[in-house]
């Protein structure tokens, strides 16, 4: 088989695994309609498109019935409290309940990523507890970890996992974040002035100062012969014997390479 041949054929391979492992959070969701406002919350504020975008992802997902409390918001705010609900890892029901016990386990999630988070806003904490409940919340100070994990509405291991949570999960802080503009982005420092400094009275006075004419000339000593210098049939090779030994290896690699494609 010809190099190009075995070339075309990865190529193809790797279209198909990608289209294999593809998924579309909007069109999964669809067919739960209690969780229909969750789903038009993710496609208006576009975090349905980040979702996409990812190879490996849970969602934590919040029913009709809990929304609200997100519905009532701005969009901006709406899609950093969605973006906290997207873990940037793979966790169905199977992987979390082998949590340690009653151990916080921190997460990351979509918002971390977005690079406007702060104070452990974009990640969140999971515990398993002894009685089998998990419950997730915000890592950040004094946030609390009461959000049930009530089942599991569907899985494709190890892609994407979507998790039903008994209510939303809101950091404290995030509500009250502002958007990062170019504007606001500390200035460079001037550069230094290339002014030369003047020079001092004493310089001055030294530079002015006459040289005797009659001063005599101070002649350097003659340098001492060396001994034992090298004949001259003792000089290394020169640069033009380099290059051809360098040229002939080069067309040797080249030659052999040659009848490798050949044969294959």
């Amino acid at each position: 088989m010809s190099t190009s041949r075995i070339l075309i054929s990865a190529v193809l391979l790797l279209s198909s695994v990608a289209v294999a492992t593809a998924f579309d959070i909007t069109k999964l969701l669809d067919k739960y309609p209690e969780y229909t406002q969750f789903n038009n919350l993710l496609t208006k504020t576009k975090i349905a498109d980040e979702i996409n975008s990812r190879k490996t992802i849970t969602v934590l997902a919040i029913n009709n019935n809990h929304i609200g409390e997100i519905a009532g918001k701005s969009e901006d705010v709406q899609k950093r409290i969605l973006s906290s609900h997207v873990v940037l890892d793979y966790y169905d029901t199977q992987k979390l309940k082998q949590l340690k016990t009653d151990t916080k386990t921190q997460l990351t999630t979509l918002f971390q990523a977005s690079g406007t988070a702060g104070d452990q806003q974009g990640f969140l904490n999971v515990i398993n507890q002894k009685d089998g409940i998990v419950v997730f919340g915000s890592a950040a100070k004094d946030a609390p970890v009461d959000a049930k994990m009530e089942s599991s509405i569907l899985s494709q291991p190890f892609n994407i996992s979507v998790l039903s949570i008994s209510k939303p999960i809101v950091a404290p802080g995030i509500e009250n974040l502002k958007p990062v503009s170019s504007s606001s982005a500390p200035k460079a420092a001037p550069a230094p002035s290339k002014t030369t400094p003047a020079a001092s009275p004493e310089k001055e006075k030294a530079a002015s100062a006459p040289t005797p004419a009659d001063a005599p000339a101070t002649k350097a000593p003659a340098p001492a012969p060396k001994a034992d210098a090298p004949a001259a049939d003792q000089s290394p090779p020169s640069s033009a014997a380099g290059k051809q030994m360098v040229s002939g290896v080069s067309v040797g690699l080249i030659v052999a390479f040659a009848s490798f494609l050949a044969a294959h």
